[in-house]
């Protein structure tokens, strides 16, 4: 008999244990599961296996969703529940919904607020593979709403940006097969998940800043992650090669967010590692970011330092504009001013030059070409260069004065916003 009863205390035991719990404890609303300030909703929200953090795979009996304690849902209680595999990780765009057909149907009937809680106990449970991200949705199909301070009931945590989509209107119940244009939100319900083991460390936080393989990273960065549920502490490593932890090493914050001492090494690879705290837990598996800072200052970055076009035609890659500065301000020996950037010369022969500036295929950047004659301390606009748009190439042909010397600043085309450079490539061709 005590063997029986000792048993079925631990099988009780397991069960409970059986659950992950996702920032129960938010402040904040939203319109997920669902919206109770509309007739009808529908709502995806995508649960990354990394924040998921569950020990193995296993069968998702139920959800748990979590009321602001003055709200109502007595008019948003009809609902229908689905639940899936994923592998997105964001919402695309308002009509970036998973199809129904990677869903399945776990539950339909009224939900009631219960201790400020709504349960939804499946009908059949879902084997979760603990490979996949989950998707979790939910339709509303009451016509009433719910009236409540804050509109929207239910509690929700910011996350990854986009990973949550939904639609609410009065018009009509959603069919998840054909559903309307959506609204994409960065943040998702407050969970508990029913079934699923956690591991026994906390999960590996989000890093969104630098995002992996980032170039041009500043010496100075600002590294950003999401914070994990449950943990009360993070790690901090950085080294130059991976797993490496010469430059921080095992650095503990409390906030999410952490800034080097010390000025990083220009154009450098780093790999950052971010690991998350509970108790005297520490999350595990947990991936580098790897990132590359920006290049040193280039040579050309003053006027004093221009490059000198002597043969013709002149190609350059200008690289490392990304570091430039803007030294005094913005150059306003054209009636256009413009950023300081990047700087070249040549001497005219009393023939026709043609200056041309290019971006690389994909490139938005958008420069302004501005030519001086003169010397560095007292520039004379020749010609102002601002046609096209972002990563439109911009030329300018004109006819020079034998023995004049002539300047060519390329510079992010805004007159009164010190604004970054980037890669571009001049060409100066004689015709």
């Amino acid at each position: 008999m005590k063997k029986i009863l000792l048993l079925s205390l631990l099988s009780i035991a397991l069960m409970l244990d059986a659950q992950i719990h996702l920032n129960i404890t938010s402040p904040n609303v939203g319109t997920a599961p669902i919206s109770s300030f509309f007739s009808y909703s529908y709502v995806q929200q995508i649960y990354p296996k990394q924040e998921l953090n569950a020990a193995a795979a296993g069968n998702i009996t139920g959800l748990t969703f979590y009321v602001d304690p003055l709200a109502s849902i007595n008019d948003s209680s009809d609902w229908t529940v689905y639940i899936g595999h994923t592998t997105k990780t964001t919402f695309t765009s308002g009509t970036d919904w998973i199809p129904a057909s990677q869903l399945t149907q776990v539950f339909a009937g009224n939900v009631t607020k219960t201790n400020n809680k709504v349960e939804v106990t499946f009908t059949t449970p879902f084997a979760y593979n603990n490979s996949d991200n989950l998707v979790i949705a939910a339709k509303e199909n009451s016509q009433s709403i719910d009236i409540n301070n804050f509109d929207e009931a239910f509690r929700v945590y910011q996350h990854i940006p986009y990973s949550t989509l939904y639609y609410k209107g009065d018009r009509m119940i959603v069919d998840p097969a054909t559903p309307p244009g959506g609204i994409r939100a960065d943040y998702k319900s407050a969970v508990t998940i029913s079934g699923l083991t956690p591991s026994s460390t906390p999960a590996c936080p989000f890093v969104n800043d630098p995002a992996n393989n980032t170039q041009f990273i500043s010496l100075t960065p600002n590294f950003k992650w999401l914070p994990v549920s449950g943990a009360n502490s993070y790690k901090i490593s950085l080294g130059t090669t991976a797993g490496g932890t010469e430059v921080i090493n095992q650095q503990v914050v409390t906030a999410t967010d952490f800034s080097p001492s010390a000025p990083l090494n220009p154009n450098t690879t780093y790999y950052l590692k971010v690991t998350s705290v509970t108790g005297s837990l520490t999350s595990s598996g947990c991936t580098d970011v790897v990132f590359t800072t920006v290049p040193p200052v280039p040579v050309n970055d003053a006027c004093s330092g221009a490059l000198a076009a002597s043969a013709f035609p002149y190609t350059y890659t200008q690289s490392d504009a990304v570091s430039a500065t803007n030294n005094s301000g913005f150059i306003t020996a054209c009636p256009d001013a413009m950023n300081d950037g990047t700087w070249f010369k040549f001497t005219g022969d009393g023939g026709q030059f043609t200056v041309k500036t290019t971006m690389p295929a994909g490139s938005a950047y958008d420069p302004q070409m501005d030519i001086y004659s003169g010397a560095c301390s007292s520039l004379a606009c020749v010609s102002a260069v601002d046609n096209g748009g972002g990563g439109a190439a911009e030329t300018y042909t004109f006819t020079t004065t034998a023995g004049t010397e002539y300047f060519i600043n390329v510079g992010a085309y805004e007159e009164a916003t010190d604004m970054p450079e980037k890669v571009f490539t001049i060409t100066i061709t004689k015709l």
